[in-house]
């Protein structure tokens, strides 16, 4: 078969595919999503990803598209469906999280955070950048593939998951109930500021909590006191994280390697004459492919370890809260080619490689199968969580029309045997 054929007939497929695009219906659904607020608070009634997900399914009916729906925690859905190509082949997913961060100070707003109001071509609202946008933007994609007649040898897996946010039950859940089994690539859309994201870094959780015995404050030789037990830990934490980045030259996507209390907790502030009797500490340690994460956590756990022990009478006990790894995918993996050349063809413009500096469900899914993972997806990388988050909308729309050529084009290459 003459390989300028093929060329010409993806070409087509993809116009077509981008022809069937509804702008309209994209941007009004988006500043629907952006007006549920999605937080999880469990002290309220629809504080949970419910009505979003409620939205999205009532979106798949309308259009036809069947879906798996389950609660991976109360008022918590996980949906999933699937557009089956008119051949088979490989499995490409799509995946958004539904769930946002909390506001924060509302006064440091200038518009009201779930209003999703728009300006000047930009939708604002909690989770319009993280990540409503690209959650849209890979729906409507879909869509447009659908109705345009599936033609490619395939299946694209709608991974549309609660929890993000969170401890990412959403994405544990998919993987527990085997929705990643057969899929050989997936397309995480995070707002990633037009770079092709093929590495993320990794993170472990750890809870350490130190129990001692309290005393007055006029009396510590009465008291063995978990406060100066904290001091000792985050001190020796410092240390040890300098020496982990020296072992290991900074990743080129990812930076280098933190070790980082984020959360220490002890004592009451009315009580400043009272030495207490528990404490915690919550480190956030991040981490590069060149970490082994057992062995980290061995080395922290002996450095707190040993940082507790010259506090007479405080024990500790750690907790791993949560434990993902750095991915990285090759930069010639099919998935990775497929999103460059969608995206040169959509800009003009070759995209620059990055790494994620945080997690994303992806890292959940390269755990279990070390499957070829892209973040990519529209917003300002840096502007997730903050107030007055927004998107552009023609970012949006653009990044809607690329996810269509990429997915065609990943299906095609695949296909040909993944030249």
């Amino acid at each position: 078969m003459r390989t300028d054929l093929v060329a010409t007939t993806l070409e087509q497929r993809i116009v077509s595919a981008q022809s069937r695009l509804d702008e309209a219906g994209l941007l009004a659904t988006l500043q629907a999503l952006v007006q549920i607020p999605s937080v999880f608070d469990p002290a309220l009634p629809d504080g949970n990803e419910q009505a979003a997900a409620d939205l999205v399914g009532t979106l798949l009916d309308e259009w036809g598209i069947g879906y798996r729906r389950r609660d991976v925690a109360p008022n918590r859905p996980n949906i999933v469906a699937d557009i089956v190509g008119t051949r088979p082949g490989s499995v490409l997913v799509f995946e958004g999280h539904t769930d946002v961060v909390t506001a924060g100070d509302r006064a440091a707003w200038t518009i009201d955070p779930f209003a999703g109001e728009i300006r000047d071509r930009r939708l604002y609202g909690r989770g319009a950048c993280d990540m409503k946008g690209g959650l849209t933007a890979m729906l409507f994609a879909a869509r447009a593939l659908h109705e345009s007649g599936s033609d490619f040898a395939g299946t694209i897996r709608l991974a549309i998951l609660a929890d993000e946010e969170g401890l990412m039950r959403g994405a544990k859940a998919f993987v527990a109930d085997d929705e990643l089994d057969g899929v050989t690539a997936a397309l995480v859309c995070e707002p990633e500021g037009d770079r092709v994201c093929i590495a993320q870094k990794g993170a472990i959780r750890l809870r350490v909590a130190l129990t001692g015995r309290m005393a007055h404050g006029a009396m510590p030789e009465e008291a063995a006191n978990p406060v100066a037990a904290l001091g000792e830990v985050i001190s020796r934490c410092q240390v040890l994280e300098r020496e982990i980045q020296a072992e290991h030259p900074p990743h080129p996507l990812l930076g280098t390697f933190y070790l980082t209390p984020t959360v220490a907790l002890a004592g009451e502030r009315e009580q400043g004459n009272v030495i207490p009797g528990t404490a915690e500490l919550l480190l956030d340690i991040r981490t590069t492919p060149a970490n082994d994460h057992a062995a980290i956590v061995e080395r922290v756990s002996a450095a707190i370890a040993s940082a507790v022990a010259t506090v007479d009478g405080v024990a500790h006990k750690i907790d791993v809260v949560d434990d993902r790894p750095a991915t990285e995918t090759d930069a010639g993996d099919p998935i990775v080619q497929a999103v460059v050349a969608a995206h040169e063809a959509e800009t003009g413009a070759t995209p620059p490689f990055g790494g994620v500096p945080g997690s994303t469900d992806g890292t959940i899914f390269w755990a279990a199968t070390r499957v070829p993972l892209v973040t990519y997806g529209p917003g300002i990388t840096t502007l997730p969580h903050q107030a007055d988050e927004y998107v552009d909308l023609d970012e949006v729309v653009r990044y809607a029309r690329t996810y269509i050529a990429a997915a065609l084009r990943y299906f095609d290459q695949m296909e040909r045997g993944g030249e």
